[in-house]
């Protein structure tokens, strides 16, 4: 199986014309993949990469650039890492999602690893300190804290996974 990741600009036509058929089970995550992921791009708001494999549309994720105040992070990464305590650049991703005919078959995991290594390249061009997410509950929180996101102590839907630990995991890989 042959799976590929394209920027929402460069998605060939046939992919770009199967969004409207998208369906994770999310109406909010449907509609903005229809609806505004194109008009984020245009506007510079959001950059959308879609998932292929064997020729079909699979799912998507945006990443979009951040600031997380310092005292939203687990006290132990801003000590292990020597975080400033200010605010700090990441990368956020922004949504997620995978058609409901593909979940089960780890092609959010395709997704999550794909988005973190253009998070290193953001690092490498204008700095940022990490990874965070906004999961949508807690089960969605729980697959993010499966690679090693960390929960935010007063907010357990927001998660983050430091720089060092992104460049760990993808290492291993």
């Amino acid at each position: 199986m042959t799976t590929k990741i394209h920027p929402l600009s460069k998605l060939p036509r046939d992919l770009l014309d199967a969004r409207s058929q998208f369906d994770c089970g999310t109406p909010a995550l449907n509609r903005y993949l229809a609806e505004t992921a194109s008009q984020h791009e245009k506007r510079n708001i959001t950059r959308t990469f879609c998932g292929e494999r064997d020729g079909v549309f699979f799912g998507y994720y945006a990443l979009t650039n951040a600031n997380v105040d310092v005292g939203a992070l687990p006290p132990d990464v801003v000590k292990k890492y020597k975080l400033p305590t200010h605010q700090l650049p990441v990368v956020r991703l922004a949504r997620l999602a995978v058609d409901s005919r593909f979940q089960g078959q780890g092609l959010g995991q395709v997704l999550v690893v794909d988005a973190m290594t253009r998070v290193l390249r953001v690092a490498e061009l204008s700095g940022c300190t990490g990874l965070i997410v906004d999961a949508k509950d807690d089960k969605a929180a729980g697959y993010y804290k499966s690679f090693g996101f960390r929960q935010a102590p007063e907010n357990g839907l927001l998660l983050f996974m430091p720089l060092p630990e992104i460049q760990e995991l993808l290492r291993k890989r």
